[in-house]
């Protein structure tokens, strides 16, 4: 369960739990990229190098689509500023699959048609898994920023690789933290009823179980829910002091915004999904305490302070998936 930070929200506190993610965006970007050069004359003049990025542009996940292309763009402004790879300079190329896998094949298909040899992407697990597919039948390297499901990486593809912890690691340690340290509270478990929900919020149930801690309550909710009364009356019925919500920042938000309206202060825990500005904006001065489970906070790693800064200088704040 080392693989994540659990951050408290608003910047209370920040506790380490592992020293960072592999950093292996760069050097595998420039090597396979550079094979795609390596025949060419260095005097020759030669065609941009596309690089790709592929993430819900538009729709519900565009926050991080944006943050994905601001990223990758940062990256190959940087690489061009130094003369590019092999003196070829590196064009960006951007598309939306709006977080539906059926776009994310069409995409990949399109990159392969045009001999793309390197994506980032996809945000979605649901479009990363096809998609990876069919790049490693098209010699593209696949990097995945945010897809948490564990079966991108048990097909064992060569091409994929995924900075962003699994969701069986992830819910794992959850569970194992509420009962570390919340094991006199009475626990609830709630699932937003998709493959990402209740993948994290089974595992974080067996784990608590596994400690010989078990739920008081699990429940799932639909995943475009926005009224949680119901859910907060079964939660007050039950004596619920801690929950970890296993969905999006925009229904975790609302909840606890409603929760807190109800005068039921709850402990809320929740994964790296809830990591968007969302969150606070609808749940107001009640986020405050509530603790995710996100991979390393880059923002405060004094390595990256460049960096930051100049995207600060650009108006926009490096969040998540930046």
């Amino acid at each position: 369960m080392e693989d994540y930070f659990l951050n408290t929200l608003l910047g209370v506190e920040m506790r380490s739990f592992w020293l960072g993610l592999p950093r292996l965006f760069t050097i595998l970007a420039l090597g396979l990229l550079a094979a795609s050069t390596a025949s060419q004359s260095a005097a020759a003049a030669c065609p941009d190098i596309p690089m790709a990025v592929a993430g819900p542009m538009t729709g519900d996940w565009a926050v991080m689509g944006e943050e994905m292309r601001r990223g990758a763009q940062l990256a190959a402004d940087d690489i061009n500023a130094k003369g590019g790879i092999g003196g070829c300079k590196i064009a960006l190329v951007v598309l939306d699959d709006q977080g539906a896998p059926d776009t994310a094949i069409a995409i990949a298909k399109a990159f392969a048609r045009d001999r793309v040899r390197f994506v980032v992407g996809h945000y979605n697990s649901g479009s990363s898994i096809p998609a990876s597919q069919i790049y490693a039948k098209n010699n593209t390297l696949m990097v995945s920023p945010a897809s948490t499901n564990p079966g991108l990486t048990e097909f064992k593809l060569w091409n994929v690789v995924r900075t962003a912890g699994r969701d069986d690691v992830q819910g794992a340690f959850a569970g194992e933290y509420m009962v570390d340290h919340f094991a006199a509270r009475n626990l609830a478990i709630v699932s937003d009823g998709t493959p990402y929900g209740d993948g994290l919020a089974n595992k974080a149930r067996k784990a608590l179980r596994a400690k010989g801690h078990p739920e008081k309550l699990a429940i799932k909710v639909r995943y475009d829910q926005i009224n949680f009364g119901d859910l907060i009356g079964r939660m007050k019925a039950a004596k619920i002091d801690v929950a970890f919500f296993a969905g999006l920042g925009d229904q975790l938000g609302r909840l606890i915004r409603q929760s807190d309206e109800a005068d039921m202060h709850l402990q809320f825990i929740s994964g790296d999904g809830a990591m968007v500005k969302d969150l606070t904006g609808l749940a107001g001065p009640a986020a405050q305490g509530t603790l995710i489970v996100f991979s390393p906070e880059d923002r405060s790693n004094p390595a990256a302070k460049d960096v930051v800064a100049r995207f600060r200088a650009q108006g926009f704040e490096p969040e998540a998936y930046t």
